[in-house]
């Protein structure tokens, strides 16, 4: 058992991708017995409940990607200050590590650690290393992968990589080793369709059309579960009002896992989150990625899972009705397919992740000398 005074920090952006792996490592590092804070932006004001028993520390931060010129500034003197809190926080608090999980708002801990000698470990949720990691990769320890797969340049960077997974929540990871259950032909399919944190117009503008031109005898076993934007609601259900179709619409579900233990087939983004849920859970899914995503992460995500055979891939610009009615009529009359596809989407998941992350923690903050890891996998 640690010292019931040792300290663990994460640091972590604000979007769901960030703040869901480590709110996994949290849970993961308190019942190891130690004692864990949370560094973070202002949104850090909505996590308390995300984070039962961590100390959330708001500090200052922004991001230079937006703005134009004054937004760069702005944001640099933001990062500037919050540098400053992280250093004087960890001074006080002395953490065994800080763990970095991406975005903007983790690089002021992350560098905080870095200056003050403090071993630093990056958790990369995506098939490529992400902008704020890739900039904090020299001084860091380690870099956790999501990925087997993980795509950098540099490789002083390749050689610090452990495959670890991505940490789930513990209400996801209850779903691993839940069977697919394959319907017939004239049993009702469940539909799943969720389109990230905020959902996604174009997954609203398309399927919708895309079921209501299925036949009849397909469109009649569909039960529909989608989440849409507030704007896009009342288009959504019209069309399925109008083509008498079963479907659940909401702009958040919070019932995520129950979702996915009844789903037949996902239509979803590629986010990390995302493709981690699908993968614990085992069931299979057609893959939009978003286009704009930085460094084009999501289409990388998706391609580790299409190539195992996990799931289907359709781009962006591809996304029309005609193409998804004849993807979706193709897989609602082989079960088959996609009973292959849910046993694949199994075999990605590393339902270990959290525990591997952890066991990456304690080793790196027992070797700062080196760095050498002693769990999880490397990256060839």
């Amino acid at each position: 058992m640690p010292d019931q005074n040792a300290l663990v920090v994460l640091a972590s952006g604000g979007t769901g991708g960030h703040i869901f792996p480590a709110r996994a490592l949290a849970e993961e590092l308190l019942g190891r017995g130690y004692r864990v804070a949370l560094l973070t932006d202002s949104r850090g004001e909505a996590y308390d409940q995300l984070f039962p028993g961590v100390d959330v520390v708001q500090i200052s931060a922004g991001s230079p990607s937006v703005g134009g010129l004054l937004g760069k500034v702005k944001a640099a003197t933001k990062l500037f200050w919050g540098t400053l809190q992280s250093i004087k926080y960890l001074r006080r608090e002395k953490p065994m590590a800080v763990v970095g999980f991406g975005g903007y708002p983790s690089m002021p801990p992350a560098a905080a650690a870095a200056l003050l000698g403090v071993p630093l470990v990056l958790h990369e949720q995506n098939a490529i290393l992400g902008r704020v990691n890739k900039l904090l990769s020299g001084p860091a320890a380690g870099i956790a992968t999501s990925f087997l797969n993980t795509e950098t340049v540099e490789n002083s960077v390749l050689g610090k990589m452990i495959f670890t997974g991505n940490p789930v929540r513990k209400e996801i990871l209850s779903l691993q080793g839940v069977n697919y259950c394959s319907v017939s032909n004239t049993e009702k399919f469940n539909l799943l369709v969720l389109g990230g944190s905020q959902g996604a117009t174009i997954l609203s503008d398309v399927v919708p059309l895309a079921v209501a031109s299925l036949p009849d005898e397909l469109k009649g076993r569909l039960h529909v579960t989608q989440q849409c934007r507030k704007e896009d609601l009342a288009k959504v259900e019209e069309i399925y009002n109008n083509n008498n179709v079963d479907a659940v619409l909401e702009t958040f579900f919070h019932n995520i896992p129950e979702l996915l233990s009844d789903c037949h087939l996902a239509i979803a983004r590629s986010g990390a989150s995302t493709m981690a849920e699908l993968a614990v859970a085992g069931r299979p899914s057609i893959l939009v990625p978003y286009k704009h995503a930085m460094d084009n992460h999501q289409y990388r995500n998706a391609k580790n899972s299409v190539d195992r055979g996990a799931a289907a891939l359709i781009l962006q610009d591809d996304f029309t009705v005609e193409i998804l009615q004849d993807k979706l009529a193709c897989l609602l009359t082989h079960p088959d397919k996609l009973k292959t596809m849910a046993t694949a989407t199994a075999q990605c998941a590393e339902v270990e992740a959290a525990s591997n992350l952890a066991n990456m923690v304690e080793d790196m903050a027992k070797n700062r000398t080196n760095g050498s890891p002693l769990n999880g996998k490397v990256v060839a």
